[in-house]
């Protein structure tokens, strides 16, 4: 879902013009969505080292995918600004997760 939105162009997203201002927050909330629901998935059998590792690595890694799809999308900007919220985002919802 987060490849969907982030392929858009900016002009599909008018609806999204009234959560413009708290852009952060919800770069923030919806990674911490990800992070949570990833080691939930994660912990169906016990978080072996590898798997935690490998979380890390994704929540590290899909935030600057994210940000250089954009770049290739009609009228989208890539924000550094932006993929340090989602990685913020993400590896709190991890940790979250992880010790609930």
């Amino acid at each position: 879902m987060v490849l969907y939105f982030s392929a858009q162009p900016g002009s599909n997203l008018n609806w999204f013009s009234q959560l413009w201002r708290y852009d952060k927050i919800v770069h923030f909330m919806e990674y911490l969505g990800m992070g949570f629901l990833l080691i939930n998935a994660l912990k169906i059998q016990p978080l072996k080292q590898s798997h935690w590792k490998f979380a890390i690595l994704f929540l590290l890694l899909f935030p600057i995918v994210d940000e250089i799809l954009q770049h290739f999308t009609p009228t989208r900007i890539p924000d550094i600004v932006d993929g340090i919220a989602d990685i913020c985002g993400g590896l709190t919802g991890a940790y979250l997760r992880k010790y609930i």
